[in-house]
């Protein structure tokens, strides 16, 4: 039984990584200026068609830089495939099968890994141990098993190697969005490395990811149609993870979900309630809810949540912050949404107050609209993707707290599943019960 402790990476192995890096992103980077040039100077009558072969060529390039990079890349591209709101639907076609059909470790090394962890030999803690994984992520592989006792598990292990790769792309990527910085004044892609450094390692412990899913569980106990699986903490280590084995159909498999018989609408709204209820309520969150991560089962239906690497507590008063914004946003008050926006925690450049109106003002008029419509049309998305950056880059926001940076990352990773469900959700009716309703003992 050989060592499988977390390894470092050679100079050489650092040096292909940065490499492979910087050619992938340097090529889409120096791709988009050539486009823009083009279209802003040339105007052709192809131009639609011109972009979107260049995404496709750009969409493949990055998931195959992910899948042979995997680590930091891996999970920043898996964010990137569930933004069917934003991204266009080349990126989002191919970044979508990093979810979980990433090409897994062999068996060799996942049988090294876990016997090294639980101090045994596979055969003496499982009856049956499937060979080939159920699911391939960024961090680890999922195994179906049984346990001598007889219950049905999955398996979570981490990759032998996956810390030292964390490190290696954080410094590769500090290094690139840093001359990205140089390049393009008005981007300041930092902020999201520093999220990524302080979050992605805490997913590298999956005694503290036990805990989360405990947590959580407990959160919904009250509720048939979110389910959570148990932890089985005598063969948990912080490598190696053994749950309850939830079955399900994967929330995006449209097609099975109909053939299931499954109201896609309820199905849609058990999310949206589910995550207001774990921030309005309870202060806590599961704040990783891609596809993968989301399992639906046509009996109810029932949402199945997994993976709670990532999750995060709320600072106090967090909530009645955010209820301070959504009176001023009802009254049309910009002057208040930005004092609101203010005291959660964002600041500007300059410090004052008005900057934060300028931003408020263009969520206002979106607000306006999703209290009419319940939605927002695809015209009213394409304005506000291109008048926000406008705004921030005369006043960039130079500090958002991470909280609603993950907080933020979880409503794009819900719009896309939303999108992707087909679903028109009234997220007004559905969020104002969690927003007004007394808070149990113990939430933040």
């Amino acid at each position: 039984m050989g060592p499988t402790a977390p390894r470092t990476l050679s100079v050489a192995e650092r040096a292909r990584r940065a490499r492979r890096i910087g050619l992938t992103f340097g090529r889409v980077y120096l791709g988009i200026k050539a486009h823009q040039f083009v279209e802003r100077r040339l105007g052709p009558s192809d131009m639609a068609a011109r972009w979107s072969q260049f995404h496709r060529g750009s969409a493949r390039s990055i998931y195959d830089a992910a899948v042979e990079l995997r680590g930091l890349i891996l999970k920043g591209c898996q964010f990137l495939g569930s933004r069917a709101d934003v991204l266009p639907p080349e990126y989002v076609e191919q970044l979508s099968k990093l979810q979980d059909r990433v090409p897994p470790h062999p068996f060799a090394v996942v049988r090294r890994s876990v016997e090294h962890e639980l101090g045994a030999p596979l055969e003496k803690v499982f009856s049956e141990f499937g060979e080939r994984p159920i699911a391939s992520a960024s961090l680890a592989q999922v195994h179906e098993g049984r346990l001598l006792d007889g219950r049905r598990v999955a398996v979570k292990v981490q990759y032998p190697e996956i810390a030292a790769l964390v490190r290696s792309d954080l410094a590769n990527l500090r290094t690139l969005f840093k001359a990205v910085g140089l390049l393009e004044r008005e981007v300041d892609l930092m902020p999201l490395i520093d999220e990524l450094g302080t979050y992605v390692p805490r997913e590298l412990d999956f005694l503290c990811e036990g805990r989360n899913a405990e947590k959580i569980a407990s959160h919904f106990a009250h509720r048939d149609d979110v389910v959570v699986p148990g932890i089985v903490w005598e063969h948990t280590t912080s490598r190696v993870l053994v749950m309850e084995f939830m079955e399900g159909l994967k929330i995006t498999d449209v097609e099975g979900l109909r053939a299931a018989g499954v109201d896609l609408e309820r199905v849609s709204s058990i999310l949206v309630e589910a995550f207001c209820e774990q921030i309005l309520t309870r202060g806590f969150f599961h704040a990783d809810p891609h596809p993968g991560n989301l399992l639906v089962q046509p009996e109810g239906p029932r949402l199945v949540l997994l993976d709670f690497g990532l999750a995060k507590d709320l600072p106090p008063r967090f909530r009645e912050g955010v209820l301070d914004f959504a009176a001023a946003l009802l009254r049309g008050d910009t002057t208040l949404m930005g004092r609101a926006l203010a005291e959660l925690g964002f600041e500007t450049r300059d410090g004052r107050e008005e900057s934060l109106r300028d931003i408020a003002e263009v969520i206002l008029r979106v607000g306006q609209e999703i209290r009419t419509r319940a939605t927002v049309d695809p015209e009213t998305l394409a304005e506000l993707r291109r008048e926000i950056p406008d705004r921030i880059r005369a006043n960039p926001i130079v500090r958002i707290p991470h909280h609603l940076v993950l907080l933020g990352r979880v409503i794009g990773l819900l719009s896309g599943v939303s999108t992707s469900l087909g679903a028109r959700v009234d997220f007004i009716g559905s969020i104002a019960p969690y927003a007004l309703a007394p808070r149990p003992p113990g939430a933040a």
